[in-house]
């Protein structure tokens, strides 16, 4: 086998994957890909449903402090972030064809247009690539006129470059075998017999050809043919037959080669020897390293170690050590310990660090005051590791034998707040601060990290620690980073609830807004004394203001609908009170008497539009001249009314929006399972929906009892609403199997549809029953039956 000499190579030069000066967790989707996916601690279970809210993930570092520097990032940052870094590459540039046409170009000394070659290369026919070989033969002859301003070709053509024309002829006939299949050509397998026609002219062609840069050039097209006719065999066959017989020359050819050949190898069980190759072809060719990167593949230790036992060289150890570190599950440390006695300025260790550091991040920003997703185990495990890579960053700064010794004094500070220890990170951080003078990334990471030890090291919430956090939030590093909103707000929330102010606590990292769908009647009246407290701190009054005012106001107003909600009136009344008047725009139409429901029909009667207020009192003397009238005919009209309000304001009617902040439309898909609450992403309240009928239902059975025999069509009416209501009875029962959006009329059974059949029976007369029987197909169906 040909030993590829790697301590010769030159390290390719770094790509920018990413512009950005700054780095977020909620701002970068692609980092936030893989900032956890190898952690390998225990997750605990998703977070959702009623009183939960998603788990924020912040990250405070810098990763264009070094990261996107660097070709190998987003391999030894993260697995699964490689898709994404290439995409974002893709649409930026071919890196295999811009590495070819570049070799190509400094073959022919900078002659021809990369534009020319490319064209050369990758577009022209093989009708055209022979005309060509006609011309290069024939030299006076004129090259074919789709090449004749084509530089490269008039290169060849010049020179009589025959050999390279028909290699170029050989590589356009062996492209369709090896290209990525369509779709529509999943199914079809490849000509095996034609590849291996094809190997055979390759072979003559190799033998014949003077150029050892076109020997190795056939080489590789024939081991990729064989390759992609899975005759693995053959690929290591043509390899030992063909490579001695060839100069060894640079070329990055040379790695793509190898790529197949350790692929074939891989295919054949030598799984430690196609290891080692892949991690030769990550370290050295950029257009190839994804490929190699997710093809190493190690099973065991015994695998591992024979995969070491091929290496030449402690650069190619290291880089075995290094891809390994970034597999799921990796025990990066024990990995980063070796290669760091191999080769202490080897720049993997650098990313490694970043990425371990960003692993332990996750769970341990912030761990005394953030609500945690990892039971007591993990906590532990994770504590446990974070000492000993601590400790492993410490001696390692210590000795200052690596790239940047600076960044991993640095990394060391985090390191120990992440740990808990503040006051340790703050001191180390100062040194660190001392020797990142002049690197001015640095010296701003350093600011974060420190901006981050003065937020968990907050104690308490006192007109002191006002001014502190005042000073903090004021402060350049708090406004370069979003993620530091989040994470003084969570820590003031802990101290508050410390002081049991449970109401600002909820506010430090909730909203009234969050609170509209489901309110909490204790958090509400907590909240209305947090805003009455006198001589409220910055923060304080920062916590209870919106706009130009307090939120006391909102909160009367939630408290009003907590009352509403469950038809408190007089206590609902009470709350509404403390609105002021110029809050109260809100317009609703709970008393429009439709005999089908229109949710968000507005009323043609702009008269009966009222605002809360108006309306809790309106609804407070109908009660009040009902129950003075007793069971006399003429309290039906005020029944009538008061059953309107109560039926309008719940889910089905058009007025749910004076008690319910959230009518959604989904509840329809579970209004069957018996509850009337129901979970809501990021909101720990989750969504009440009032669909109680029952209060209306009694009003309006009491008005159809009151006007039987005065008024049969008020009577008629109200059996009609009666009936309704049964319906929506039906509908939130766990006996309820019908969908919304069904095509079929719901078939209710006999004890929901007794009103249907007593106005068939008793009101068939009116008018109402006949307009009722114009306007709803469903109280056509219940009653025709």
């Amino acid at each position: 086998m040909w030993s590829i000499n790697l301590d010769k190579v030159g390290s390719n030069k770094p790509m920018r994957f990413l512009k950005s000066h700054r780095f977020s967790g909620r701002a970068a989707a692609i980092v936030g890909l893989f900032l956890f996916v190898f952690l390998p601690f225990k997750i605990g279970k998703t977070d959702c449903g009623i009183g939960v809210r998603t788990h924020e993930n912040y990250s405070l570092v810098h990763l264009d402090l070094f990261a996107w520097q660097s070709d190998y990032a987003p391999y030894l940052m993260g697995y699964q972030v490689i898709g994404d870094i290439y995409a974002l590459q893709s649409r930026q540039r071919d890196a295999q064809r811009d590495d070819n046409i570049g070799e190509w170009r400094d073959r022919f000394c900078d002659i021809p247009d990369s534009s020319d070659i490319e064209k050369l290369l990758y577009k022209a026919t093989l009708d055209e690539l022979a005309e060509l070989r006609d011309a290069a033969a024939m030299r006076r002859r004129d090259v074919y006129f789709q090449l004749e301003y084509n530089s490269f070709a008039q290169v060849l053509k010049q020179n009589g470059c025959k050999e390279t024309i028909d290699y170029l002829i050989f590589a356009k006939r062996c492209e369709p075998f090896c290209l990525k299949k369509t779709d529509w050509k999943a199914d079809q397998p490849r000509d095996v017999a034609d590849m291996q026609h094809w190997i055979s002219i390759g072979k003559q062609q190799f033998l014949a050809t003077k150029s050892h840069f076109l020997r190795l050039r056939y080489l590789y097209q024939m081991v990729r043919l064989a390759h992609y006719a899975h005759d693995y065999a053959a690929v290591l066959q043509i390899w030992d037959e063909f490579l001695p017989k060839m100069q060894r020359i640079q070329s990055i050819i040379n790695y793509w080669a190898l790529a197949h050949r350790a692929g074939a190898l891989h295919a054949l069980g030598r799984r430690a020897e196609a290891a080692y190759l892949f991690a030769v072809v990550f370290r050295y060719c950029p257009s190839k390293r994804r490929q190699a990167f997710e093809s190493f593949d190690i099973k065991t230790e015994a695998e591992f170690q024979q995969c070491l036992g091929f290496c030449k060289t402690s650069t190619e150890r290291a880089a075995i050590y290094a891809v390994r570190a970034s597999r799921d599950n990796a025990k990066a440390l024990e990995d980063m310990l070796e290669i760091y006695k191999l080769d202490p300025k080897n720049e993997h260790l650098d990313m490694l660090l970043i990425r371990e550091t960003l692993r332990l991040e996750k769970i341990l920003l912030g761990a005394d005051f953030r609500r945690q997703r990892y039971d007591a185990a993990t906590m532990q495990k994770t504590l446990n590791y974070a000492a000993r890579l601590t400790e492993f960053v410490r001696a390692v700064a210590d000795q200052n034998v690596v790239r940047k010794p600076a960044l991993w004094r640095t990394t060391e500070g985090y390191l120990r707040l992440l740990n808990g220890d503040v006051r340790g990170a703050l001191v180390t951080l100062l040194r660190a601060k001392q020797a990142a003078a002049g690197d001015q990334m640095l010296i701003e990471q350093i600011e974060n990290y420190t901006l981050a030890a003065k937020i968990v090291g907050l104690q308490i919430i006192d007109i002191q620690s006002d001014s502190t956090i005042s000073l903090l939030r004021s402060s350049n590093a708090f406004a370069s980073d979003p993620d530091f909103d989040g994470l003084i707000k969570e820590k003031m929330g802990v101290l508050f609830q410390a002081r049991g102010d449970f109401g600002a606590a909820y506010l430090s990292n909730g909203s009234i807004g969050e609170m509209q769908e489901n309110p909490s009647l204790e958090l509400i009246e907590n909240l209305i004394r947090f805003c009455q407290k006198p001589n409220k701190t910055l923060l304080e009054k920062e916590l209870t203001t919106t706009g130009n005012r307090t939120i006391e106001a909102d909160l009367w107003d939630l408290k009003g609908r907590y009352f509403l909600m469950r038809f408190q009136l007089e206590a609902a009344a009470q709350a509404f009170e403390n609105v002021p008047a110029n809050l109260r725009f809100k317009q609703f139409s709970p008393f429009s008497d439709r005999i089908r429901d229109c949710v968000n029909c507005p009323s043609s009667d702009t008269s009966g539009l009222t605002d809360r207020l108006s309306f809790t009192k309106t609804m407070l003397d109908l009660e009040f001249n009902a129950r003075a009238l007793g069971n006399a005919p003429q309290a039906a009209p005020y029944n009538y009314k008061l059953a309107l309000g109560y039926y309008n304001m719940t889910f089905f009617g058009n007025s749910s929006g004076l008690a319910d902040a959230h009518r959604s439309g989904l509840t329809w898909q579970r209004i069957n399972q018996g509850r009337n609450v129901f979970p809501v992403k990021n909101n720990l309240f989750g969504n009440v929906e009032l669909l109680d009928c029952s209060v209306a239902r009694t009003y309006f059975e009491k008005t159809r009892q009151l006007a039987d025999n005065s008024d049969r069509e008020l009577a008629a009416r109200a059996a009609f609403w009666v009936a309704k209501c049964d319906q929506n009875l039906f509908f939130i029962s766990t006996e309820n199997r019908y969908r919304t959006g069904s095509k079929l009329i719901p078939d209710l059974p006999p004890q929901y549809r007794q009103h249907f059949d007593l106005l068939k029976n008793y009101y068939a007369a009116t008018n109402f029953y006949k307009q009722a029987q114009s306007e709803c197909k469903y109280f056509r169906f219940y009653t025709a039956r």
